[in-house]
């Protein structure tokens, strides 16, 4: 029977995207190989770490969750090890409660984000704006007026 894990690892976040795809996709290569498979990727945009690894500021976090049995979790360990383009990693059994596609997950918060934030600047430009006339003088304006066409005559 197969196990449910979750890998996160990091990867140096001035990589290209076709070098982070590629790198994804030889994880998963080494998954399929060691019997697994892959259910689910999550790759996150570069952030900063909370403290300097091997050098790195900064890194791109691509979390993973695949089936497979403890061989190939460790099969995946070892490589993760011995590789240089992994700053950091970490394998879990995943809880059988626990939510199995966290992309799917991040892109209907991001959506619900982006549906608030539209909602926000609809509200904004519906809201009303202050009148200000410019077209009639002050009373000031008129008093000084009415002097000045007195001292003309």
């Amino acid at each position: 029977m197969a196990t449910a894990y979750e890998a996160v690892y990091i990867v140096d976040a001035t990589l290209a995207e076709d070098q982070v795809k590629t790198t994804v996709d030889k994880y998963a290569a080494v998954i399929a190989r060691a019997n697994g498979s892959v259910e689910d990727t999550d790759i996150w945009d570069p952030r900063k770490l909370a403290y300097e690894i091997k050098g790195y500021r900064e890194g791109r976090y691509i979390i993973v969750n695949f089936l497979g049995d403890g061989a190939c979790k460790n099969e995946l360990d070892r490589i993760f090890r011995i590789s240089d383009d992994v700053i950091r990693h970490l394998i879990v059994k995943q809880d059988p409660k626990a939510d199995r596609f966290p992309s799917k997950t991040r892109a209907a918060e991001q959506e619900r984000r982006e549906r608030d934030a539209a909602a926000r600047a609809a509200a904004v430009s519906l809201a009303p704006q202050p009148v200000t006339d410019l077209g009639t003088p002050s009373s000031d304006e008129k008093e000084a007026g009415t002097e000045d066409e007195a001292t003309e005559e």
